[in-house]
């Protein structure tokens, strides 16, 4: 069968079930391409083939396109698993193989998790109930400015919304929006259109590296974060841009969200014995 399992964010955030469907598996491909996920110097997966499940550390070109196939193909005769950071088939292209499986008559397994979603959401202290559509910031591409975020924001805003917006990263070749630069571009389209969708004293939240142990809560004016070019180091990004007006509690949560941390676990020994239990076969995958 096929299975696709999602890891949360940060290995903080691996559930424990799908721990054991990954123990399952006999083979494992690892999505290292659509998003960063936050082991904390745990190589889970080299402890898994440890314990005799062949892993690939697998990029775009394993998991799209000709690759498909033949990962299908695979599925017939074992246990395939993709492994993917975040929520396994939120914004990611892995659904087409899970397509291509049904439509083949393989049993295919979704094993969701956390995504920055959910977690993003959560951190902000924003109220669910007023998140509007959400968006991804990219760079412009051969002279080309994706103006569609701020569209997104603008509809946002006129319905009292807050917005989420995703920036863009390229892991394989070390690409990271930063907030500076997804601000500068929501501004310069504002003022290709000549109206002000956002404010320079508007509320922005940055989540920083968000579950790892290096996660941080920012809320700047949009001013502060285009004057400020080293105040953010670590990727990935997202920021939210609250609706204009903030009910009480919500405000009030802004006043003080910065002092929330997360702390990151340190799970070395935990795995450590994990890993021991598996080579001595003391669990059974």
């Amino acid at each position: 069968m096929l299975r696709v399992i999602g890891l949360g964010l940060s290995i903080d955030l691996l559930p424990i079930g799908n721990l054991l469907k990954l123990l399952k598996c006999d083979k494992i491909l690892f999505d290292t391409y659509t998003n960063i996920w936050f082991s904390e110097g745990v190589d889970l997966f080299k402890i898994l083939g440890v314990a005799g499940i062949e892993v690939v550390y697998a990029s775009r070109r394993e998991l799209e396109g000709r690759a498909i196939d033949a990962i299908v193909e695979d599925a017939k005769g074992r246990d395939i698993c993709i492994a993917t950071p975040g929520d396994p088939l939120i914004a990611t292209t892995h659904s087409a193989i899970v397509i291509e499986a049904l439509k083949r008559g393989i049993p295919v397994e979704v094993a969701p998790s956390s995504s920055i979603l959910n977690i993003g959401i959560s951190m902000s202290c924003l109220q669910v109930y007023r998140f509007g559509r959400i968006a991804t910031i990219v760079k412009p591409k051969n002279g080309v400015v994706y103006e569609y975020p701020l569209q997104i924001v603008k509809l946002n805003r006129l319905q009292d919304l807050h917005t989420m917006l995703l920036l863009e990263m390229d892991i394989e070749s070390g690409y990271f929006m930063t907030p500076k630069e997804a601000i500068e571009l929501l501004i310069s389209i504002q003022m290709k259109w000549g109206e002000e969708v956002i404010g320079m004293n508007d509320i922005v939240i940055v989540l920083q590296a968000i579950t790892s142990s290096r996660s941080r809560i920012y809320v700047e004016t949009v001013n502060s974060i285009i004057g400020n070019e080293n105040k953010f180091k670590e990727p990935p990004y997202t920021i939210i841009i609250p609706a204009k007006r903030l009910h009480p509690i919500e405000k009030e949560c802004l006043d003080n969200i910065s002092k929330i941390y997360y702390t990151s676990q340190q799970y070395t020994n935990i795995y450590k014995l994990l890993s021991k239990c598996l080579i001595t076969e003391s669990i059974t995958p």
